[in-house]
This record gives structure tokens, C-alpha cells and sequence, in this order.
């Protein structure tokens, strides 16, 4: 079965100021042109990128270049032993850290099942409501 496109995973359904966007491994596709709309219609954005090690960083310095001096482009890195950025999974105390001030912000995020569901459960615990969380899936 083929579904879509439907046009729901888009910029324009951020209406407020400030937006997090949250990528996994290659859920980064969409959420790099979102990244890019987004800076365009002047928001504040924080893209958060998480992958298991720096080779996996796909679009690495297109996102470095669209968000220089612009937005906030962090990289989280499970399993690279050499990385000296964020190190770890992207988690509730992660999240909680590195946007403190997350309730004021949509949150746009594609990546792993998994990743999305735990995340969408600590977006809920630290004060985003469903209704601000747009998710988009490449799994059936």
C-alpha cells in the first residue's frame, strides 16, 4: 500500500515563534527542508540530530551551512567513542537540558519508531501537548 503525500509534514504548520526540530539517522530527509522553511519565515529553530556515530551524520555540513549564525544545530552520538560533542541517546533529561525552554516551542520530529514513541512521551512529560507534535513515519 502507498499513501501520500498529504502536505501535514510541512513549515507551515508552525505557527508560533519557536520551533524544535528532532531528526534520527535518516528521518533527517524531511525535516531538512523544514529546517531551511523555518529559518526562512525568521523562527527560532533547534535542530537536534541523532545518530549512532559521526559517519552517520547524513546532509552534514548542508545543515551547518543552512543553520550558521542562524539556528542551533546539535549532534548526538551514541555509539562514537571519539565524538566530543553530545554524547549518549536523546532522552527526557537530554531534551530537558538542551531546550529548557521547550513547552514554547512545536517540535517537528522524524526518525526510528522506537526513537519517536519515547520521545513523544517525554515531550509530553516535560510540558509540549500532542497537539504541538508533528511526526512524520517511514515505517507502515
Amino acid at each position: 500500500m502507498i499513501d501520500g503525500p498529504h502536505g501535514i509534514f510541512t513549515a507551515s504548520r508552525a505557527v508560533g515563534p519557536k520551533v524544535l526540530l528532532i531528526a534520527g539517522g535518516i528521518g533527517i530527509t524531511p525535516i531538512r527542508s523544514i529546517f531551511e522553511d523555518l529559518l526562512a519565515a525568521s523562527k527560532d529553530v533547534i535542530l537536534l540530530y541523532a545518530n549512532r556515530n559521526e559517519q552517520g551524520i547524513h546532509l552534514r555540513t548542508e545543515l551547518e551551512t543552512i543553520a550558521h549564525g542562524r539556528a542551533r544545530l546539535i549532534h548526538i552520538l551514541s555509539d562514537d567513542p571519539g565524538w566530543t560533542g553530545e554524547k549518549g541517546y536523546l532522552d527526557e533529561p537530554r531534551l530537558q537540558a538542551l531546550v529548557p525552554d521547550l513547552p514554547e516551542r512545536e517540535v517537528f520530529q522524524c526518525g526510528p519508531p522506537p526513537m519517536m514513541e519515547k520521545l513523544r512521551v517525554a515531550l509530553g512529560r516535560l510540558g509540549v501537548p500532542a497537539s504541538r507534535i508533528y511526526e512524520e513515519r517511514f515505517s507502515l
